[in-house]
């Protein structure tokens, strides 16, 4: 009777752990470093509107309540500041291409003093407008990654970007 209880939990116990390495297999991690150095990439950005140019660049990126948050300045004819963005990912997974998603302003510096977009609109609407254009470019494209063909989604969770297969 014991040797029976003693092999009934051992199979209990492998089954549970073979069950956790299965799940822990279908997870891989994107390093931050593979994200940061994407993003990075894609700066300085040039763009020009009615009445001027601005450049984005010296992008800092980094993980704060699942989502990518960008910050980078910027120089505008004489003036220049901070911009910080907030954004989701979207992953493509017919071309497996990594995208952003979702980019919003959260945050805008004049010349070291913090400009309330929730009194001007219009500039989070304009600098929203203007740089929703980074969504339709890749950021990672990562066919070419074998340990990443058939991957079904990344999302960013506990904030990493996290590969489901």
């Amino acid at each position: 009777m014991k040797l029976f209880k003693f092999l009934f939990f051992s199979v209990i116990v492998l089954i549970a752990g073979l069950g956790y390495y299965i799940y822990t297999q279908t997870q891989l991690k994107i390093p931050d470093s593979m994200v940061k150095s994407a993003v990075a990439s894609k700066f300085p950005i040039e763009k020009s509107y009615p009445l001027g140019k601005i450049k984005l660049f010296n992008p800092k990126v980094h993980f704060e309540n699942d989502k990518l948050i960008i910050e980078a300045e910027y120089l505008n004819d004489q003036i220049n500041g901070t911009m910080t963005f907030a954004t989701d990912i979207h992953y493509d997974p017919m071309k497996s291409n990594l995208y952003l998603d979702d980019f919003q302003i959260v945050r805008l510096t004049k010349e070291n003093k913090e400009i309330d977009l929730d009194k001007k609109p219009i500039i989070r609407t304009g600098l929203n407008y203007a740089f929703s254009q980074l969504e339709k470019k890749e950021i990672l494209n990562l066919s070419g990654v074998e340990k990443f063909q058939m991957i079904k989604d990344i999302k960013i969770e506990n904030n990493k970007l996290t590969v489901v297969k």
